[in-house]
């Protein structure tokens, strides 16, 4: 079995999204005729999370939903149209387990904390990344760096974002 860790921007440039998509399919794809079980770990954040997550799911491939806090308070950083979207993801997932929080709770460190316990728990990390390193705590780049400080496999897409 290999697990596919996930992390990436939220805000892709939607002018990419149907060759990321190809590029991710085609890698999973790659990965599960070489290894007999593939499973996906993933925050189920809008954009490169969700993403992958539906390139995984036309192959019939298994997620882990691994939230960053409660569900409740991580509803509050997604648009309705969002929240509906993540909860039908979370029915479907095979298991959904939530980081616990920091005391005090702190919003960017409890995304830390999930980006490393993907990056602890995957055998390869699939990077939805511009390849930027902006220093934001828990952020694709700093998860990145902690990833690759650890030696572990990295796949990463370089992606652009949506201007802001």
């Amino acid at each position: 079995m290999i697990k596919i860790g996930i992390a990436g921007h939220r805000d892709l440039d939607k002018r990419y999204i149907e060759e990321y998509k190809k590029q991710v399919l085609k890698k999973l794809d790659d990965l599960r005729q070489k290894h007999h079980e593939v499973i996906l770990i993933s925050p189920l954040a809008d954009g490169a999370d969700r993403l992958v997550v539906y390139e995984a799911m036309k192959l019939g491939i298994k997620y882990i939903a691994a939230l960053p806090m409660q569900k409740k308070l991580y509803k509050d950083d997604f648009d309705t149209t969002s929240k509906l979207e993540f909860e039908k993801l979370l029915k479907n997932a095979e298991r959904v387990l939530t980081i616990s929080h920091t005391k005090p709770f702190i919003r960017d460190r409890q995304y830390e904390l999930v980006g490393r316990y993907i990056s602890n728990n995957c055998n390869i990390l699939f990077a939805l990344w511009d390849g930027k390193q902006n220093g934001f705590i828990g952020g694709t780049g700093e998860i990145v760096k902690y990833h690759l400080k650890n030696k572990k496999k990295l796949w990463h897409l370089k992606v652009d974002r949506n201007a802001i």
